[in-house]
């Protein structure tokens, strides 16, 4: 297995990896979207907020936008 900067295995007698350090300043990116799965780490507020909230999708808003731009014209 490589050596990977920030990250260091744990073997046990059977050569079997069991615990795994990983620097999160050099692996942010991979490892926090894990972390907070796990509910390891907090999600921040923003990102509760919006897995809350019910969105439209690109097409949705399109449709209402065209609607409602239908509707000023005929006025």
């Amino acid at each position: 297995m490589p050596r990977i900067a920030g990250v260091v295995t744990e073997k046990n007698a059977k050569g079997e990896i069991t615990f795994v350090t990983i620097n999160v300043k050099k692996h942010k990116a991979a490892i926090m979207p894990l972390l907070e799965q796990m509910g390891v780490m907090e999600k921040s507020k923003l990102t509760q907020e919006l897995e809350k909230e019910e969105w439209l999708t690109v097409e949705e808003a399109r449709k209402l936008s065209l609607k409602h731009l239908d509707g000023l014209w005929k006025k």
